[in-house]
């Protein structure tokens, strides 16, 4: 090969060399700064291929996609000075990839760094407010959200957007944790007591209304029972008097025969008098006379 296609071949090589560095792809997962003589000269670059000056200038990519952070504190104090331990998780994103280059110099381990501090503050402030009893209980919640707008403002320096913060576990003491076990247990109870006092009262209103309602619909149906029966008795009192208004004789014998179906059983014995009122159908003397006796 003569040195003049050693040379033609050098230049060949250099020229797609620099066209190949004076172009950049930008894929969907990436946000990209592209850096001039240690100044930002672009940032707002949608996907796709982009041109820059070869050599010259340079692009630094960030992954746009929402990361996690997980960590963990050993050793956190509540407001009765004892131990807690944390462990949690932060989920972030890249939000403006200028203040995260000019702040973490495009780090990612940088960036992690200052923001498990600025978690692990805010969490350690959160917890020195509670008691255990509370930071197991409901406010548990209340620290996670003040945490996240807290770490939000700080990250928002950084370039950062804070999606969520949580608490993955708590640890106590062994003696400590029974100990607030107990008292839960003992507030739950109390609880489970009030309820059921109250349940017993709603439940002695309702049969006392209901006894009451009893006694009133009782009353009425034997007031209606009543007048219905005084009106039958009336009716049957009408009845017997036209019955002996139209034949006395044969109303006082049908009369002495129900009397006699109901008094006299097949092994009753009676000792009366013969000649008395309640056998006169069975003595002629007496039956003659039966006209004038009621």
């Amino acid at each position: 090969m003569s040195g003049k296609q050693i040379f033609a071949l050098i230049v060949v090589i250099i020229a797609a060399y620099v066209a190949y560095d004076s172009m950049f792809v930008v894929t969907p997962r990436e946000r990209v700064v592209v850096v001039q003589m240690g100044e930002i000269v672009g940032s707002q670059y949608q996907p796709g291929l982009h041109f820059k000056i070869p050599f010259v200038q340079k692009v630094h990519r960030f992954d746009r996609r929402v990361m996690t952070l997980t960590g963990e504190i050993d050793r956190v104090l509540t407001s009765e000075n004892k131990n807690l331990s944390v462990d949690y998780y932060v989920k972030w994103q890249i939000a403006d990839p200028v203040k995260y280059y000019l702040s973490t110099h495009g780090n990612a381990d940088r960036a992690r760094t200052l923001l498990t501090e600025s978690v692990q503050n805010d969490l350690l402030a959160e917890f020195s407010k509670r008691t255990i009893r509370q930071a197991v209980g409901d406010d548990r919640n209340e620290i996670v959200a003040a945490v996240q707008v807290q770490v939000n403002e700080a990250a928002k320096q950084l370039g950062i957007d804070v999606k969520d913060v949580r608490i993955m576990k708590l640890d106590l003491p062994s003696k400590v944790s029974d100990t607030v076990y107990e008292r839960m247990r003992s507030e739950r109870q109390e609880v489970i007591r009030t309820l059921r006092a109250q349940g017993d009262a709603a439940a002695k209103e309702i049969r006392s209304d209901a006894e009451r309602e009893r006694t009133v619909v009782l009353a009425k149906a034997y007031k209606e029972a009543e007048m219905i029966r005084g009106q039958g008795d009336a009716k049957a009192a009408e009845v017997y008097a036209n019955a002996y208004k139209k034949d006395p004789k044969f109303y006082s014998f049908y009369r002495s025969l129900q009397l006699y179906r109901q008094s006299i059983g097949d092994n009753d014995v009676l000792l009366l008098k013969p000649d008395g009122q309640l056998f006169k159908y069975f003595n002629p003397g007496l039956a003659a006379g039966a006209g004038s006796t009621k």
